[in-house]
């Protein structure tokens, strides 16, 4: 009798340190910190925590808690080292599985002598390429008749409105900046131009994200041909269709793929 007692008593212990496990599992907090990035963007991103909606900048750290509405096409570049692309949506960021997984979800390839090769993924430090400026001004957002070329400088480039000439009230910030080639550079993902070159990109389906050696990035639409300039890297989520051309040679992309092109 005794040892059925005991027996019975252990088993009351082990069902009770089961039941605590369940209880600690259902109770994990979501982290408290940025969990993904704004890597690109091909029309506004906004935020909306229930008072006001705000337009993120391009490079902006992203919290759990966000509640995102992406008009066109963006890219989030998560720090686990997961990508997840958005088109034409609303979604908590805390609703994404890639914002708490840890792994590359787009297969890594190279491009080497001409042709589309596969490499290891490696690993990278992304939360550093992001920072936490994360909003575009107000005065930014002041109504104004713009063509799509506008809105590309006045979001999503550095001054922006400033080249535009515009001339409402003081912007936001430093007015007496040092001179560019006297300025800090910052190694932060940001919105821009890729530069010229010779090599070309047809986006055939979808829509492609490009990142120059810079950081600096762009959403490329389908319809498009665009010259990639400083380029250095290409992400093709599935379903995505491009040619690229170099040297007068034509090379087939699809996706899914984050290619290093040099």
């Amino acid at each position: 009798m005794m040892a059925r007692v005991f027996s019975a008593a252990g088993g009351l212990r082990r069902s009770a340190a089961a039941l605590a496990l369940l209880l600690v599992a259902a109770c994990k907090k979501e982290p408290v910190g940025p969990v993904c990035g704004l890597h690109s963007a091909s029309a506004p991103v906004t935020v909306d925590d229930g008072n006001v909606t705000r337009t993120l900048g391009v490079g902006a750290k992203l919290l759990p808690g966000d509640h995102l509405k992406v008009q066109e096409w963006a890219v989030l570049e998560c720090f686990g080292g997961a990508l997840r692309v958005l088109h034409k949506t609303s979604v908590d960021v805390r609703d994404l599985p890639e914002a708490t997984v840890e792994a590359a979800t787009l297969p890594r390839r190279a491009l080497q002598g001409g042709k589309v090769v596969e490499v290891e993924a490696l690993a990278r430090t992304i939360a550093a390429r992001y920072s936490t400026n994360k909003f575009t001004p107000e005065s930014a957002l002041a109504p104004k008749e713009l063509t799509s070329g506008d809105y590309f400088k006045a979001f999503f480039t550095p001054n922006g409105f400033d080249k535009l000439g515009h001339d409402g009230p003081p912007l936001e910030g430093p007015r007496n900046l040092p001179a560019p080639a006297f300025r800090t550079k910052v190694p932060y993902i940001h919105a821009g131009d890729l530069g010229e070159g010779e090599w070309l990109l047809e986006v055939e389906d979808d829509a492609v994200f490009a990142e120059t050696d810079d950081l600096a990035t762009a959403a490329l639409v389908e319809g498009k041909t665009y010259e990639l300039g400083r380029t250095v890297r290409l992400l093709l989520p599935d379903g995505a269709e491009a040619e690229l051309t170099i040297d007068g040679k034509q090379i087939e992309l699809d996706g899914p793929m984050d290619l290093k092109l040099r």
